[in-house]
């Protein structure tokens, strides 16, 4: 076989030899990457079996990830929605119905003249529900809440606090009644959702007080209202 001479060196090298040695260096350069990519893929499908990733439920991982991705599009899109009888709360993520309700004390009645204005807010929050079912994974719970106004100064005992949270959930309970019978939100479970009624009384979270509300002359006053929450929810169930 024929040798290369290189003069600078003065020294004569085999031609086969030296490329023998160049891919062996690129095989064990190779091996080495193998052993380091297969400690790091053992090592993210340890991590993925750990919190209960498996072959057979990635697929339901993976779609639910998607739906998870809706549900906050919806929850962004709350945000920017326009709406005549409720007013978003983006600290509390709710809508608070803004039809002034002016209950008799102590009683859980609807007065006469807020009913029209309820069936339309009524109306204009089934139409909420409406715009955002794009499927039939995603699911939605509709919580009305009822509240109550306490009076200034006053400091309540438990049983009159029992009271005002019955009193509340009374409340919630005949403006649900009011929709159902006017025919909202009747269907509510072809839209996939299901209808909550709360009373909470005297508590709550965002309540109106005088530092909430300092231009209003009754802040508390404001409390006799109803906060309605839609909670979108995944209900994807592997076929």
């Amino acid at each position: 076989m024929r040798r290369i001479k290189f003069k600078d060196n003065g020294e004569e090298h085999n031609f086969w030899q030296n490329y023998t040695d160049l891919m062996s260096g690129f095989l064990i350069v190779f091996i080495i990457a193998s052993l380091v990519a297969y400690n790091s893929y053992r090592g993210f499908v340890e991590l993925y079996y750990g919190v209960g990733v498996t072959e057979a439920n990635i697929n339901d991982i993976v779609v639910n990830a998607k739906l998870y991705k809706q549900i906050k599009e919806f929850q962004e899109a709350q945000k920017q929605l326009q709406s005549k009888y409720f007013a978003y709360s983006p600290k509390y993520n709710r809508f608070e119905c803004t039809v002034d309700v002016l209950f008799k004390p102590e009683d859980p009645t609807i007065p006469e003249r807020n009913k029209a204005e309820l069936i339309a807010a009524g109306k204009e929050l089934e139409g909420i529900i409406r715009k955002f079912v794009t499927t039939t994974d995603v699911a939605f719970k509709v919580i009305i809440e009822g509240r109550a106004a306490q009076k200034v100064g006053t400091n309540p005992d438990l049983a009159h606090r029992n009271y005002a949270e019955t009193l509340s959930y009374n409340r919630a309970r005949n403006l649900k009644n009011l929709w159902l019978s006017n025919g909202i939100l009747t269907n509510i479970e072809s839209l996939h959702g299901e209808i909550f009624v709360s009373g909470s009384g005297y508590g709550g979270q965002g309540r109106h007080t005088h530092k909430t509300d300092k231009n209003s002359r009754d802040p508390e006053g404001l409390n006799k209202t109803f906060i309605i929450q839609i909670v979108p929810y995944i209900t994807y169930n592997k076929k």
